[in-house]
Protein backbone atom coordinates (compact mmCIF):
# COMPACT_ATOMS: atom_id res chain seq x y z
CA UNK A 1 0.00 0.00 0.00
CA UNK A 2 1.80 3.52 -0.91
CA UNK A 3 1.14 6.31 1.36
CA UNK A 4 -1.32 8.05 -0.94
CA UNK A 5 -3.44 4.74 -1.05
CA UNK A 6 -2.92 4.60 2.28
CA UNK A 7 -4.36 7.93 3.43
CA UNK A 8 -7.32 7.72 1.41
CA UNK A 9 -8.16 4.47 3.37
CA UNK A 10 -7.32 4.85 6.81
CA UNK A 11 -10.19 7.09 7.59
CA UNK A 12 -12.98 4.72 6.31
CA UNK A 13 -10.93 2.05 8.23
CA UNK A 14 -11.06 4.12 11.23
CA UNK A 15 -14.46 4.51 10.76
CA UNK A 16 -15.66 1.16 10.08
CA UNK A 17 -13.34 -0.50 13.00
CA UNK A 18 -11.37 -2.14 10.28
CA UNK A 19 -8.31 -2.60 12.59
CA UNK A 20 -6.33 -4.74 10.43
CA UNK A 21 -6.77 -2.20 7.07
CA UNK A 22 -6.13 0.40 9.84
CA UNK A 23 -2.45 -0.95 11.04
CA UNK A 24 -1.23 -1.34 7.38
CA UNK A 25 -2.41 1.92 6.50
CA UNK A 26 -1.04 3.70 9.56
CA UNK A 27 2.39 1.19 8.87
CA UNK A 28 3.07 2.50 5.44
CA UNK A 29 2.23 5.96 6.42
CA UNK A 30 5.20 5.51 9.11
CA UNK A 31 7.30 4.50 6.36
CA UNK A 32 6.79 7.72 4.65
CA UNK A 33 7.08 9.62 7.90
CA UNK A 34 8.53 8.18 10.70
CA UNK A 35 8.95 10.80 13.24
CA UNK A 36 5.05 11.40 13.15
CA UNK A 37 4.05 11.28 16.73
CA UNK A 38 0.39 11.00 15.49
CA UNK A 39 0.69 7.96 13.69
CA UNK A 40 2.64 6.23 16.53
CA UNK A 41 0.45 6.86 19.07
CA UNK A 42 -2.95 6.03 16.27
CA UNK A 43 -1.01 2.83 15.91
CA UNK A 44 -0.79 1.71 19.43
CA UNK A 45 -4.74 2.82 19.58
CA UNK A 46 -5.26 0.05 16.95
CA UNK A 47 -2.69 -2.12 18.32
CA UNK A 48 -4.79 -2.08 21.57
CA UNK A 49 -8.09 -2.92 19.56
CA UNK A 50 -6.30 -5.60 18.11
CA UNK A 51 -5.30 -6.73 21.84
CA UNK A 52 -1.93 -6.63 21.15
CA UNK A 53 -0.45 -4.37 24.06
CA UNK A 54 3.26 -5.42 23.25
CA UNK A 55 2.90 -3.39 20.36
CA UNK A 56 0.73 -0.89 21.51
CA UNK A 57 3.52 -0.18 24.20
CA UNK A 58 6.01 0.10 21.61
CA UNK A 59 3.89 2.26 19.29
CA UNK A 60 3.17 4.75 22.19
CA UNK A 61 6.99 4.97 23.44
CA UNK A 62 7.36 5.21 20.05
CA UNK A 63 5.42 8.90 19.99
CA UNK A 64 6.88 8.86 23.53
CA UNK A 65 10.33 9.23 22.62
CA UNK A 66 9.12 11.95 20.28
CA UNK A 67 7.46 13.91 22.29
CA UNK A 68 7.79 13.01 25.73
CA UNK A 69 4.87 15.16 27.26
CA UNK A 70 2.50 13.97 24.53
CA UNK A 71 -0.06 13.23 27.53
CA UNK A 72 -2.50 10.94 26.12
CA UNK A 73 0.38 8.66 24.47
CA UNK A 74 1.38 8.68 28.15
CA UNK A 75 -1.89 8.05 29.41
CA UNK A 76 -2.62 4.82 26.74
CA UNK A 77 1.22 3.67 27.47
CA UNK A 78 0.14 3.56 31.55
CA UNK A 79 -2.89 1.98 30.79
CA UNK A 80 -1.24 -0.45 28.90
CA UNK A 81 1.48 -1.66 31.37
CA UNK A 82 -1.93 -1.97 33.72
CA UNK A 83 -3.13 -4.58 31.03
CA UNK A 84 0.16 -5.95 31.10
CA UNK A 85 0.52 -6.29 34.93
CA UNK A 86 3.56 -4.22 35.12
CA UNK A 87 2.25 -2.13 38.08
CA UNK A 88 5.34 -0.15 39.18
CA UNK A 89 5.91 1.08 35.55
CA UNK A 90 2.46 1.98 35.45
CA UNK A 91 2.52 3.91 38.73
CA UNK A 92 5.50 5.68 37.32
CA UNK A 93 3.73 6.63 33.93
CA UNK A 94 0.34 7.84 35.78
CA UNK A 95 2.69 10.13 38.32
CA UNK A 96 4.32 11.18 34.94
CA UNK A 97 0.64 12.08 33.28
CA UNK A 98 -0.68 13.82 36.53
CA UNK A 99 2.30 16.37 36.34
CA UNK A 100 1.05 17.07 32.56
CA UNK A 101 -2.53 16.92 33.63
CA UNK A 102 -3.11 17.77 36.97
CA UNK A 103 -6.80 18.24 36.28
CA UNK A 104 -7.32 14.88 34.91
CA UNK A 105 -9.55 12.81 37.76
CA UNK A 106 -9.13 9.66 35.69
CA UNK A 107 -5.33 10.23 35.54
CA UNK A 108 -5.61 10.35 39.30
CA UNK A 109 -8.28 7.77 40.18
CA UNK A 110 -5.86 5.57 37.72
CA UNK A 111 -2.72 6.35 40.15
CA UNK A 112 -5.01 5.59 43.47
CA UNK A 113 -5.83 2.55 41.87
CA UNK A 114 -2.29 1.42 41.39
CA UNK A 115 -1.06 3.12 44.87
CA UNK A 116 -3.94 1.00 46.72
CA UNK A 117 -2.88 -2.54 44.25
CA UNK A 118 0.97 -1.49 45.39
CA UNK A 119 0.26 -1.52 49.18
CA UNK A 120 1.28 3.02 48.72
CA UNK A 121 -1.31 4.08 51.03
CA UNK A 122 0.14 7.67 51.32
CA UNK A 123 0.24 8.11 47.73
CA UNK A 124 -3.47 6.36 46.97
CA UNK A 125 -4.88 8.75 49.10
CA UNK A 126 -3.16 12.02 48.24
CA UNK A 127 -4.08 10.78 44.52
CA UNK A 128 -8.15 10.09 45.71
CA UNK A 129 -8.12 13.44 47.35
CA UNK A 130 -7.15 14.86 44.22
CA UNK A 131 -10.09 13.05 42.43
CA UNK A 132 -12.42 14.69 45.11
CA UNK A 133 -11.40 17.88 44.82
CA UNK A 134 -11.87 17.77 40.82
CA UNK A 135 -15.19 15.76 41.58
CA UNK A 136 -16.42 16.16 44.94
CA UNK A 137 -19.26 13.51 44.54
CA UNK A 138 -16.78 10.57 42.99
CA UNK A 139 -18.34 7.57 44.85
CA UNK A 140 -15.34 5.13 43.57
CA UNK A 141 -12.77 8.35 44.93
CA UNK A 142 -14.72 8.05 48.41
CA UNK A 143 -14.13 4.34 48.65
CA UNK A 144 -10.73 4.39 47.39
CA UNK A 145 -9.19 7.27 49.59
CA UNK A 146 -11.47 5.36 52.77
CA UNK A 147 -10.16 2.42 51.91
CA UNK A 148 -6.47 4.04 51.78
CA UNK A 149 -6.71 5.32 55.01
CA UNK A 150 -7.63 2.71 56.92
CA UNK A 151 -5.34 0.16 55.48
CA UNK A 152 -2.79 2.91 56.32
CA UNK A 153 -4.10 2.89 59.70
CA UNK A 154 -5.23 6.02 59.23
CA UNK A 155 -8.87 5.30 60.55
CA UNK A 156 -8.84 2.60 62.42
CA UNK A 157 -12.00 1.26 63.24
CA UNK A 158 -13.49 1.77 58.96
CA UNK A 159 -16.05 4.48 60.31
CA UNK A 160 -15.88 6.16 56.92
CA UNK A 161 -15.97 2.25 54.91
CA UNK A 162 -19.37 1.72 56.97
CA UNK A 163 -20.95 5.17 56.32
CA UNK A 164 -20.57 4.74 52.85
CA UNK A 165 -21.51 1.48 52.62
CA UNK A 166 -24.64 2.27 54.62
CA UNK A 167 -25.10 5.11 52.09
CA UNK A 168 -24.16 3.58 49.10
CA UNK A 169 -26.36 -0.39 47.96
CA UNK A 170 -24.76 -0.84 44.96
CA UNK A 171 -21.33 -0.56 46.14
CA UNK A 172 -21.66 -2.96 48.93
CA UNK A 173 -19.56 -5.62 47.50
CA UNK A 174 -16.50 -3.61 46.88
CA UNK A 175 -16.78 -1.70 50.37
CA UNK A 176 -17.08 -5.63 51.94
CA UNK A 177 -13.49 -6.50 49.84
CA UNK A 178 -12.12 -2.97 51.24
CA UNK A 179 -13.09 -3.36 55.20
CA UNK A 180 -11.46 -7.25 54.39
CA UNK A 181 -8.39 -5.42 53.05
CA UNK A 182 -7.53 -3.23 56.00
CA UNK A 183 -5.05 -4.44 58.99
CA UNK A 184 -6.27 -7.99 60.45
CA UNK A 185 -9.02 -6.75 63.39
CA UNK A 186 -9.55 -3.27 62.82
CA UNK A 187 -12.90 -3.49 61.44
CA UNK A 188 -15.31 -4.89 63.48
CA UNK A 189 -18.07 -6.49 61.25
CA UNK A 190 -20.86 -5.94 63.02
CA UNK A 191 -23.93 -6.74 61.36
CA UNK A 192 -26.25 -4.18 63.25
CA UNK A 193 -23.76 -1.63 62.49
CA UNK A 194 -23.52 -2.26 58.86
CA UNK A 195 -27.02 -2.49 58.28
CA UNK A 196 -28.47 0.39 55.57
Amino acid sequence: MTPKQAAQRLPKALASEDWLTARKALKSLLKADPNNKALHYNLGLVFKRLERPEDALSSFDAALALDDSHANALFESAATLLDLERHGDAATRFDRYTALRPDDPDGWRNLGRISLHLNDTRKAARAYEDVMRLCPSDLDAEIGLAEARLRSGNDTDGAALRKLYAAHKSARPRLLKAMHQGPRGCVPLDARRLRG
